[in-house]
């Protein structure tokens, strides 16, 4: 064992390595796969009761503001584990407005400002590449959490300055009771924000001892019967009650032998006593009691892992890495040993799994992996002045810029240490050593990933020891011919960036592995060469090119020698007639027994010539995939099924995708399929024997006509399917999604008793639905002219909504919905609900009163028959629960026109969200809004003769001047607390200016 009482721990020279940033989603809310926690449940209580009842009335964070709690706790003690269980309890009042943003040590505001965005936007993420200004920044978060309640959890927050004072006005001025929750080490940290504050305390000895025993592997019994219990409590002792020391120690005796030397070799080991220098830890905790046990754990590491292990640090803290690029990166600084028979590949990732059984890495539900903080502190400590983040000095071997602003990256020009450089890692920004890249002849790991430039510097042949070139996400659009002199690369990441064509020097990479054109849509040409890479792993897309100029295009008969290939391949470019009969055969695909994934791309640019279904037929025959294949897709295919499509061939297909097939006319006999999807297939007559089918979506296929029995199937979405009748027992359904399918006659049997979720459109025929679907939560019916039928037995509904259904009937809702009560007594659930153009529904307040769990709802005149109304002081004991009323008149049928907002609903005090809609009479709404003091959303549309919302110059000469003035001013107060007031064709209109003032850019008209 490793004398650390005496030396300095460092990582050798050879071994020194370092890494890149992986993944720019900078933010998570990673909740782990393992089991739960021990010990936490009633913290986990007392911060849902801070966070929902712990801020009083008059709280400048009260319960109508944003509130904000803080977990407070050393490192180590379990504060992000509990955040996470929290957050994942508050699912059913967030939904999907529950955001996790990682802070971490000295953050700027606007890196952290772009993190809490592409965490919020989630989907608008490429909105955000343009968005650069503070002010910018700024406003779109604002706008995206004043729209509706959220919670946010800003994670391991160090210290304030430079960040707060900028952020603090956008993230308290969100929503009304919205919530967010900090982790953070310091008492002083939450008191300068002004959150209510959970100490987190050490976990007991009882608590403690569970959770060793449950990560050791052992039994209380089998120690005992041992003579090992006594030393085993000595050794948890000694963790002090941190869970990450308690589960990297608990890994770590579970490697050990059941015997009394090697227990006691790790009970009095010297390195309990050890500290580490407070001069050299970024954090001051890790030199407290944390340490120990984690260098235990680390010491106890073999040799390769150690090296691996530190690898790591070269990342910031709390960023993800994907696994893949984790191992190509390990293979670039030769940490893995190359066993006969076995790929690199293999080894490491067996290496990752070691390494988090031992609990010395994470991995993220989402199967990427990442260091906590503390050991990312320990690791970074082990491996020394070799590694070095922003800033490069003459010890620096592993420079990361990651996080690195422009102006920053400017000043710290690594010229210096330029001929001892090993890595270079910069993420979203200009390549600022591009000038000298010929003086990083070192350099083994070059990760360019998300860099603005347009071109690679020719300079690039002069790194005759990169290994590791990531240009994904970059602009470039052509590679220099130089490549080709890069004899030693083994890994060029080119996905979702804009490269054109790739250049017949690519041929002389003899020793690439992994060559990633994933999402690389510009990707137009690619030289003939490919082939002779025979040492290719992983190569996601084979486009087979025409010649250009002099130049030849890539062959599908360079497949042939392509047999390490592994994962997924798209073979692109077989349409067109550019590929014959003959050459497909000697790609020899069926040999490549690695695969799992292929797509076959039939689809015709405008240029291509048109080739015969024989022809393409002919085609895929000879290109029959191997054994292995899991996933299947042909797109663009004109040919009928292939000899090959069978059960014999196809045994471990799961996931089969046909777009645009038109001879593709059955889909029968591979029992082994799960999902299922086919589109533009008119031809497709024949769905049957597949048996463990769970999910299939069916779109433009105008030849079915009946879907037979799926035993297995949860997931069944069709649409635009002409002749399609009937569909057979699907007694496991869990979703059905059936739409425009103009001749469907019955959806179901009377009995699914899994289905969930059941949305119908668009269909012509349709007259009943199923009379008993007893776990349905969620009912969506649209456009059905014939549909005359009433809800039956659903007493799971919580969301039904109808439009355009003209024959259908509330009669009889009365006696379905106090069925779904059930026969105890217990409310009606049913939580949402809208009817539009529904003109026989003639919806009520007889049947609105048995709905006191109602939140939201959504009617027309047209639909519903409000007459007569309750008084306003009435209506908030009938609908108790709602929060959310959209209300829209009938201009057109002067018989069920309103023609004014009607009387009751001012009475709904607790509104939170009013929509109107098409109101012609109203001349004013005035008078009401100090009504409505939790409204947040306030929507106008099509009110022509509208001119005011507050009622100003009403004032009489017997009224009291100042008491109508008052109103007048707390009218335009609760106004001005909207979130967001959107007026839209109110052509009269005219809006007090303090309003307009105070509302700013939470005013939209149109």
């Amino acid at each position: 064992m490793v004398d650390l009482l005496n030396t300095t721990p460092k990582i050798k020279s050879e071994d020194a390595i370092g890494g890149e940033h992986d993944n720019p989603r900078v933010t998570t809310h990673l909740i782990s796969s393992a089991q739960p926690p021990m010990g936490r449940a009633d913290d986990k209580e007392k911060v849902k009761e801070l966070l929902f009842y712990g801020f009083k009335e008059s709280s400048a964070l009260g319960k109508d503001g944003v509130s904000i709690v803080s977990i407070v706790g050393q490192g180590g003690i379990g504060k992000t584990t509990l955040a996470k269980m929290v957050f994942n309890e508050v699912k059913e009042q967030f939904g999907n407005r529950r955001w996790w943003v990682c802070v971490s040590e000295k953050p700027n505001r606007m890196g952290l400002l772009k993190k809490i965005l592409k965490e919020v936007c989630k989907e608008s993420v490429r909105e955000l590449k343009g968005t650069y200004s503070l002010s910018d920044l700024c406003t779109r978060l604002q706008s995206k959490l004043s729209k509706s309640k959220f919670i946010l959890v800003l994670d391991d927050v160090w210290e304030l300055d430079g960040w707060w004072g900028d952020i603090a006005g956008i993230l308290l001025g969100g929503a009304k009771e919205s919530k967010i929750l900090i982790t953070n080490r310091k008492v002083e940290v939450s008191q300068a924000i002004g959150a209510k504050i959970h100490k987190l305390s050490q976990m007991s000895f009882d608590e403690s001892w569970s959770l060793f025993l449950r990560v050791a592997k052992k039994q209380e019994y089998e120690l005992e019967s041992h003579h090992l219990k006594r030393i085993g409590e000595k050794i948890v002792a000694k963790c002090g009650g941190l869970p990450l020391v308690v589960q990297t120690v608990g890994s770590l005796m579970r490697t050990k032998r059941m015997t009394k030397d090697d227990w006691e070799s790790v009970e009095k080991s010297e390195i309990w006593e050890w500290k580490m220098p407070v001069s050299t830890s970024s954090s001051s905790e890790i030199c407290g009691s944390i340490l120990p046990g984690l260098m235990l754990s680390y010491d106890d590491l073999p040799h390769y892992l150690k090296s691996c292990f530190v690898y790591c640090c070269i990342y910031p803290k709390n960023y993800e890495i994907k696994r893949d690029r984790l191992v190509m990166q390990w293979m670039a600084h030769g940490l893995i040993d190359q066993k006969k028979a076995i790929d690199v590949e293999v080894t490491a990732n067996q290496w990752i799994s070691d390494l988090i059984n031992r609990f010395m890495i994470e991995e993220t539900e989402y199967k990427d992996l990442k260091l906590h903080d503390i050991l990312h502190d320990l690791a970074l400590y082990i491996g020394g002045k070799e590694y070095s983040h922003a800033s490069a000095t003459e010890h620096t071997r592993h420079l990361s810029l990651l996080g690195v602003d422009d102006a920053d990256a400017q000043k710290h020009n690594a010229s210096g240490a330029a001929n001892k450089l090993c890595t270079i890692l910069t993420s979203e920004l200009p390549l600022v050593y591009a000038k000298d890249l010929a003086n990083f002849k070192c350099l083994r790991v070059l990760s360019l990933r998300e860099c603005r430039i347009d071109e690679l510097p020719k300079s690039i042949e002069d790194l005759a020891l990169l290994k590791y070139l990531d240009l994904s996400h970059c602009h470039v659009r052509r590679l220099p011919s130089s490549i080709g002199r890069l004899c030693n690369l083994q890994t060029l990441d080119l996905s979702n960036s804009r490269i054109g064509e790739l250049p017949k020097e690519m041929g002389k990479l003899c020793n690439l592995r992994y060559l990633g054109l994933k999402d690389a849509e510009e990707l137009e040409f690619v030289a003939e060469g490919l082939g002779k890479l025979t040492n290719l792993r992983t190569l996601h897309r084979f486009r087979v090119c025409d010649d250009k100029g002099d130049t030849r295009g890539c062959k599908i008969e360079e497949i042939k020698d392509l047999n390490k290939l592994k994962g997924e391949l798209s073979i692109e470019g077989l349409g067109g007639g550019r590929v014959k009969v003959i050459d497909a055969e000697k790609a020899e695909l069926k040999e490549k027994h690695e695969l799992i994934r292929v797509k076959f791309d039939f689809e015709v640019r405008e240029d291509d010539k048109v080739g015969s279904a024989s022809e393409q037929k002919g085609l895929l025959e000879a290109l029959k995939p191997p054994h292995s294949i899991e996933r299947l897709e042909i797109w663009g295919y004109t040919g009928d099924r292939p000899a090959w499509y069978s059960d014999t061939n196809c045994g471990k297909l799961q996931t089969l995708w046909l777009l645009s097939c038109p001879s593709w006319d059955t889909v029968t006999g591979i029992k082994s399929l799960e999902e299922l999807g086919v589109s533009n297939c008119p031809t497709l007559c024949e769905l049957r024997s597949m048996p463990l089918l769970k999910s299939l979506e069916i779109w433009e296929c105008d030849g079915l006509n009946t879907i037979g029995d799926l035993p297995a199937l949860e997931s069944l979405d069709v649409n635009r399917c002409e002749k399609l009748k009937t569909l057979a027992n699907m007694p496991a359904l869990e979703s059905l999604e059936v739409k425009r399918c103009g001749r469907v006659e019955q959806v179901a049997d009377d009995h699914m008793p899994a289905l969930k979720r059941l949305w119908l459109s668009d269909l012509n025929i349709l007259k009943q639905l199923p009379t008993r679907l007893p776990s349905l939560e969620k009912l969506s019916v649209n456009n059905l002219p014939n549909w005359e039928s009433t809800l039956t037995s659903m007493p799971c509904l919580r969301e039904a909504h109808f439009y355009k259904c003209p024959k259908m009937q509330t009669k009889g809702w009365i006696y379905a919905l106090l069925e779904m009560a059930g026969y105890d007594g217990q409310a009606i659930q049913l939580q949402r609900l809208s009817v539009w153009n529904c003109p026989s529904a003639r919806l009520g307040w007889k049947l609105l009163e048995q709905l006191p769990n109602l939140v939201e709802l959504g009617l027309d005149s047209e639909s519903a028959v409000l007459l007569p109304s309750p008084l306003p002081s009435q209506v908030s004991t009938f609908l108790p629960s709602l929060t959310c009323l959209y209300l829209r008149d009938n201009n057109v049928n002067e018989e069920v026109k309103w023609g004014r907002v009607p009387e009751w609903v001012w009475g709904l005090s607790q509104l939170e969200e009013l929509k109107l809609n098409s109101f012609s009479e109203d001349i004013s709404l005035g008078g009401h809004w100090q009504c409505f003091l939790k409204l947040r959303k306030l929507m106008l549309s099509k009110f022509p003769n509208l001119k005011s919302l507050v009622d100003v110059n009403v004032i009489t000469p017997q009224q009291n001047e100042t008491t109508c003035a008052t109103d007048a001013q707390q009218q335009i107060a609760c106004l001005s607390n909207l979130q967001s007031l959107t007026i839209d064709s109110c052509p009269a209109l005219h809006l007090p200016q303090e309003l307009s003032d105070r509302l700013a850019k939470r005013l939209d008209i149109d």
